[in-house]
């Protein structure tokens, strides 16, 4: 029976009305050259790699806010910086993107008043270490101060003549747990719990290799003498440099170059892929379509996305299970200097639940910020709890060792790395034998899909580090267009 002109026209509106809430699954996909996943500095480097190249890009960002573990908090009221804050001098991409995009910088950075040292239920003076009831330490490890012991005998005992050379295979046997490393060098037992504070997770659950490279790495720039009285993050802090007005305002700054390059809130959820072209799709309904892509994310948010064709083989493995370290923050107002009432050095290291707590020297000589760091299983333990509980935990503990600070502290914020979306750690760490087994093939492209983050360097560390990446992953796009 022929239709009738009501029953077209009532079809043809139909139609219209569909065209209008069309799900956003079956959008166009916008098309670009280059997608990339992650508005971290390795994301960001490598979009204005290839824009620079003549490349269209589109970075795609889960988060509100861009700069991944680069995270000045202006939502606290002393304004701390909760991941990157310093820039070594050998960090020659990060100050050249900053001349180029006239990001000013300052001298020092993570300038912190000296440690006292809560050991066995007692606060000791680094002048009285040595001699101390509570350390239990022996031979020379008794002269050596809890917070640099680990790196002092990493340094004493260095096999790597450079940085580049933990990925050779004669370093393959230092791929192992630093517990078992140091006892093979006389350490004693009470000195590898007191290094526990230095190895997230632990002394037992980390490759002692990726600490070897960085170790060696710093060696190279700042010498090989083996400094008793500090760690290796206050040796190098008088040497760098900090970004004005908070780290964040360089991933601001990248972004702002990009141009309207940079969308936030597009939480990916399928990477699909032909042998010409790749497809991502957000959970928003939006999809872009380009000839590459780069995840420049770190791998646990990119174990939620499903990929086609699936990684394989170690790539796959790694994925699946690559580590990373906890790092929960409590950032407190110094009321009034509590240090005068006692007379000990500002800052406390811990045996306890609470491993660090620095108090902060602005870099115009105020002292008027704190933040408590608890990190490994003291990481796990905490995040158990709801925030506030956590500043309520972590404040009572600290007047617990220190009755001075009584009163002297106001809890500004909270923050936790592996409980923040779409980051979900303070920082890869590598297990024993992962190094050996994964490092060589996680990184490699797979089909149309490019990897960056600070998880696939190869050479530099901290904000280098996701820079060289993503000059990398930037590279091999490149090398391939022009293919």
């Amino acid at each position: 029976m022929p239709a009738s002109r009501r029953d077209v026209l009532a079809a043809t509106a139909a139609l219209g009305t569909a065209a209008l809430i069309k799900p956003r699954s079956l959008r166009a996909a916008e098309k670009t050259d280059v997608i990339i996943i992650g508005a971290g500095f390795a994301g960001l480097k490598a979009a204005i790699e290839l824009a620079e190249q003549g490349a269209k890009v589109v970075v795609l960002e889960a988060n509100s806010r861009i700069g991944g573990r680069a995270f000045t908090a202006d939502h606290f009221a002393t304004k701390p910086e909760l991941g990157a804050s310093q820039i070594g001098p050998d960090y020659a991409r990060v100050l050249d993107m900053c001349t180029r995009l006239d990001v000013k910088l300052g001298p020092g950075s993570n300038i912190n008043a000296p440690f006292v040292f809560h050991v066995g239920g007692k606060l000791i003076k680094k002048e009285q270490w040595k001699s101390a009831a509570q350390n239990k330490t022996v031979g020379e490890e008794r002269g050596i101060l809890p917070a640099a012991l680990f790196s002092y005998y990493l340094r004493k005992h260095m096999p790597l003549k450079a940085a580049e050379d933990w990925l050779e295979p004669a370093a393959a046997q230092y791929d192992v747990a630093p517990g078992a490393w140091l006892k093979t060098k006389g350490v004693s037992d009470e000195a590898i719990r007191l290094m526990q504070n230095s190895l997230a997770p632990d002394a037992w659950n980390t490759s002692l290799l990726t600490l070897m490279q960085e170790e060696a790495r710093g060696m190279s720039i700042f010498g090989t003498s083996s400094d008793s009285s500090k760690d290796r993050f206050a040796q190098y802090a008088e040497t760098s440099q900090h970004v004005v007005g908070g780290t964040s305002r360089l991933p601001e700054a990248m972004a702002k170059k990009l141009g309207g390059a940079v969308l936030t809130n597009k939480i990916v959820a399928e990477i699909s892929m032909t042998e010409t072209s790749v497809t991502v799709r957000c959970l928003d309904g939006s999809s872009y379509q380009g000839d590459f892509a780069v995840s420049a994310i770190p791998f646990k948010p990119l174990n939620r996305v499903s990929i086609d064709p699936p990684l394989a083989g170690m790539q796959a493995e790694a994925v699946r299970a690559m580590p990373y370290n906890t790092n929960t923050q409590v950032h407190f107002a110094v009321k009034a200097p509590y240090w005068e009432q006692d007379g000990l050095d500002a800052s406390i290291w811990s045996d306890g639940p609470v491993g660090a707590f620095r108090q902060s020297i602005g870099y115009d000589g105020s002292r008027t910020k704190a933040m408590a760091f608890c990190v490994g299983k003291n990481g796990d333990r905490v995040d158990q709890f709801a925030p506030k509980d956590r500043a309520a935990f972590v404040l009572a503990e600290l007047e617990r060792m220190r009755p001075s600070l009584k009163g002297k502290l106001d809890v500004v914020g909270v923050h936790s790395w592996p409980q923040y979306m779409f980051v979900e750690g303070c920082r890869h760490s590598y297990g024993p034998g992962q190094v050996t087994r994964w490092a060589a093939d996680m990184i490699k492209p797979h089909g149309r899909l490019h990897f960056a983050g600070e998880h696939t360097r190869r050479l530099d560390v901290g904000m280098e580090s996701a820079m060289e990446s993503g000059e990398r992953a930037a590279i091999e796009i490149i090398e391939r267009m022009a293919g």
